[in-house]
């Protein structure tokens, strides 16, 4: 059936679509409700899409404080430069504990989604690519 391609073409990629002969809704098997609902099951597409604000940029400087018995909650100073500003983030234990998991330190470009809090680092800075003699391979430059 040329039409059914045609049409399962100029609906494009991102459309669902499923194309019947007619033999496969006349068939002894099952009944032609049940053909019909099975078809139309296939071509039922769902898209979701998610918007997340993230905080993107540079870091400069990370400060953590532990208390001197080692007993108590860490706290900290974050300071993040983007292309427009320069602002200092308090920490709390949790974001300290991901920044040491993901070894973030100062030069680095990380992104942190404000709703979750999690954070990820990109790579290393280009203004501070200078800051050591040798580099690793898996080093990337942002």
């Amino acid at each position: 059936t040329a039409i059914a391609m045609g049409l399962a073409q100029a609906l494009g990629p991102d459309t669902p679509f499923t194309s019947m002969a007619g033999s496969e809704i006349y068939s002894l098997e099952m009944s032609k409700t049940e053909a019909l609902t099975q078809a139309i099951r296939k071509s039922i597409g769902v898209r979701i899409k998610e918007e997340t604000e993230i905080i993107e940029g540079e870091v400069v400087e990370v400060q953590v404080e532990r208390p001197a018995t080692g007993v108590g909650a860490k706290v900290g100073k974050l300071t993040l430069k983007t292309t427009e500003m320069e602002t200092i983030y308090d920490l709390g234990t949790k974001m300290i504990e991901s920044l040491t998991k993901e070894k973030v330190q100062a030069g680095d470009i990380i992104t942190i989604d404000k709703a979750t809090g999690k954070i990820s680092r990109l790579g290393r800075s280009f203004t501070r690519a200078r800051d050591y003699d040798a580099t690793g391979a898996q080093t990337r430059f942002v």
